[in-house]
């Protein structure tokens, strides 16, 4: 038993050396691409002709990127699809269904918040996924950010918070944009995804 003891401890010690380099490898992976594709957004906000930073060399701001935001969620889907109307930063409002509930967990809080699904507009037939959280009138966006997300029959999907972005309207008031309502809250500090430049 004494001489089995040393391999037991070198074995542990190697399974942890094995399991933090494999994080820190998938990490780094992580963040590359999760780079590229913040200046991919970037560089399509300063040259899309439908974009509120249209010629400019505005540079979005963002939280550092956090493997801890980006979870999986499980889908239920309505078995009734009501519509419902949310008001706009413009004052005016816009036509929904209450397409989806997300269940995801961060840290150890549950959380369930609802996807909708345009009924109009150019937008017509996408999901439409949107958050409040207490970052908000902080280093954050007051009215709440959006993610964009695609599924079709899925039962779990990826949803990450690091992708998290301001909509239009926060750089140009023209821009109408839908206001998350009290039920899109999520009650903890989301430091992932995009900022208000300071």
């Amino acid at each position: 038993m004494r001489g089995a003891l040393p391999l037991i401890i070198i074995s542990i010690f190697l399974s942890i050396a094995y399991y933090l380099y494999n994080s820190n490898e998938e990490y780094e992976t992580y963040t590359v691409k999760l780079n590229e594709y913040r200046e991919e957004r970037n560089n399509f906000l300063n040259n899309s002709s439908s974009s509120p930073l249209k010629n400019s060399n505005y540079k979005l701001s963002y939280y550092d990127p956090n493997v801890n935001y980006k979870v999986i969620a499980s889908v239920i889907e309505r078995e009734k699809v009501d519509t419902i109307t949310l008001a706009t930063s413009t004052g005016n409002s816009e036509r929904f269904t209450d397409f989806a509930t997300l269940n995801f967990k961060l840290g150890r809080s549950k959380f369930s918040l609802p996807v909708y699904k345009y009924l109009e507009g150019i937008n017509k037939g996408d999901l439409f996924f949107c958050f409040l959280d207490k970052t908000n009138n902080e280093s954050t966006y007051p009215g709440g950010r959006y993610i964009d997300i695609e599924f079709e029959n899925a039962k779990r999907i990826e949803l990450d918070f690091n992708k998290s972005y301001n909509p239009y309207c926060v750089y140009d008031e023209q821009f109408s944009c839908p206001i998350p309502p009290k039920k899109n809250y999520i009650n903890m500090e989301i430091r992932a995804g995009e900022k208000l430049s300071i």
